[in-house]
């Protein structure tokens, strides 16, 4: 099993003007070098904040381009995306579900994906339909394993601006989580940084932002990827960063 994990895109309409093109032309190239690098992977995991005002121009652009890549690729909703956006170009809305949210399974291990998007709010929260999902999803997995992927992070990082602005109802999702005790990693975005903590017995890690200044070449930082593997009976995860080329505003 091999997963790629990106987050924090934060695209613009590309054309509504230079700098959303330019900003979508980087982006864009970051997503073909992550299909050129990571050919074999099973699944490519965007973790929320797709767009930075949800509009649908963007969601059109990254569709294109994700339909392009040679591996599949689950889109996740952030704060800074918008539902009905995502859904006029994604789908995925039949049979009534009103939030984005899916598993995959490989082998023994499940992977579950939260919609933690609160609109009008840019902390996170997991309604109670939204956690009874989950709580579904973690009784059907059984022992065999989880691996949690969520926008906003369930526990403080030590930041005081976005401790303020995590999942709000951390309490009620770690009940959930205790009650089945097959979690065996959670990932988040939101916080636009590379790092790894525990959280109540719970492994966390977080990537730094794809989208962070990329219209802007003199405060880019090299795109950052998370790569999960199997190991034996573990799971290894790399953060990684892309060889990205110089580029316009073409997309």
């Amino acid at each position: 099993m091999s997963c790629i994990l990106m987050t924090d895109l934060h695209l613009l309409d590309p054309d509504s003007s230079a700098e959303a093109a330019a900003h979508a032309a980087y982006v864009g190239a970051c997503l073909d070098r992550a299909g050129e690098t990571y050919a074999e992977a099973e699944v490519c995991v965007l973790a929320g904040d797709l767009t930075s005002l949800g509009e649908p121009g963007a969601y059109r652009w990254l569709k294109q381009r994700l339909d392009a890549l040679p591996f599949p690729t689950v889109p996740m909703l952030g704060n800074h995306d918008e539902r009905a956006a995502y859904f006029s170009v994604f789908g995925g809305r039949a049979g009534g579900h009103a939030f984005v949210q899916t598993s995959r399974s490989f082998g023994a291990l499940r992977m579950v994906f939260l919609d933690t998007l609160d609109p009008g709010s840019d902390a996170g929260v997991l309604c109670a339909d939204r956690l009874a999902w989950l709580d579904r999803q973690l009784g059907d997995a059984g022992a065999g394993g989880v691996c949690l992927f969520m926008h906003h992070p369930p526990c403080d990082i030590g930041d005081p601006v976005l401790d303020r602005i995590k999942l709000a109802n951390a309490d009620a999702f770690l009940s959930v989580l205790n009650r089945h005790g097959n979690v065996r990693q959670i990932f988040f975005g939101h916080v636009h940084r590379s790092m790894h903590l525990v959280w109540n017995g719970f492994a966390c890690a977080s990537l730094d932002a794809l989208g962070e200044a990329a219209a802007d070449a003199s405060r880019r930082r090299p795109p950052a990827v998370g790569h999960m593997r199997r190991v034996g009976d573990g799971l290894a995860i790399t953060f990684e960063t892309l060889t990205v080329q110089s580029v316009s505003g073409s997309t």
